[in-house]
């Protein structure tokens, strides 16, 4: 496998965007259309965040597929955003088209995934929701729950950074109301999904025991599956921590290739 930076000036941004990639190594260059998972970074993270503290490029070489691991602002919940930049058209359509034409990515949906842990998992899903086209499955790490939930209950983030003027809700979506019933609200994720009968990737999500949201966790995934979403649910010990998301990434990527797993 190949670790590359990638750097490139998006359209879509105005700054230049920072990208890592894995890439399948064939000796005997023949350039395959490559399998790839895109795979988000948390909030406060940045695109190094995965080839530092978990062995993902070893994962990868281990069931050949190439990883593209993007860069957002650390508290921009994948979001175009009201008062910031637009990260969301960034990542899911300037993106792909600038690495598709750089490098020999599979353009079947069978061989393509994204995943992503706390923030990241909330943008893996919300861009599977929102394209479902695009990927064949998605994975969510400690990232799944009601938004509404999320942002208006007792979390260790202040309230003030969730909902006061210079908060998250008010830089990305304009305010707390703007993001309900959008497509930025997990809620509604799940009934358009059901409503207009969205061909779904498959759905994965995984998460610690010990997690600060796993009560949150469990009721959207009860919710999902009521709704008749079905989602392959792996469950470890630990936190809202990188032991558990090196674990979960490990398995979804098993788990993705596999052809027959729901």
């Amino acid at each position: 496998m190949g670790l590359m930076h990638f750097s490139f000036l998006p359209q879509s941004l105005g700054f230049h965007s920072n990208v890592y990639l894995i890439l399948p190594y064939d000796s005997s260059m023949d350039m395959r259309p490559y399998k790839h998972l895109y795979l988000l970074h948390g909030g406060a993270g940045n695109a190094q965040d995965w080839t530092r503290y978990t062995s993902i490029e070893r994962y990868a070489e281990e069931n050949n597929i190439a990883v593209v691991m993007p860069e957002v602002g650390g508290s921009s919940f994948y979001a175009d955003m009201v008062y910031g930049y637009n990260y969301y058209t960034y990542l899911t359509e300037e993106l792909p088209m600038v690495l598709n034409s750089y490098f020999p990515f599979s353009d079947k949906r069978q061989d393509r995934f994204v995943a992503g842990l706390s923030m990241g998992g909330y943008g893996a899903y919300k861009w599977a929701f929102d394209k479902p086209e695009y990927f064949s499955a998605a994975g969510n790490f400690s990232g799944f729950s009601f938004t509404d939930e999320l942002f208006n209950g007792d979390l260790p983030i202040s309230k003030e950074a969730r909902l006061g003027e210079n908060g998250i809700c008010n830089l990305a979506w304009g305010s707390y109301e703007n993001m309900l019933g959008s497509k930025n609200d997990t809620r509604y994720m799940v009934s358009n999904a059901v409503k207009n009968k969205l061909d779904l990737p498959r759905m994965y999500a995984a998460m610690g025991r010990e997690d600060f949201s796993y009560e949150y966790g469990q009721r959207y995934l009860k919710f999902m599956e009521s709704n008749g979403i079905r989602v392959k649910y792996d469950e470890v010990s630990g936190g809202h921590e990188w032991k558990v998301w090196d674990i979960a990434v490990n398995n979804f990527i098993k788990w993705a290739l596999e052809k027959d797993s729901i």
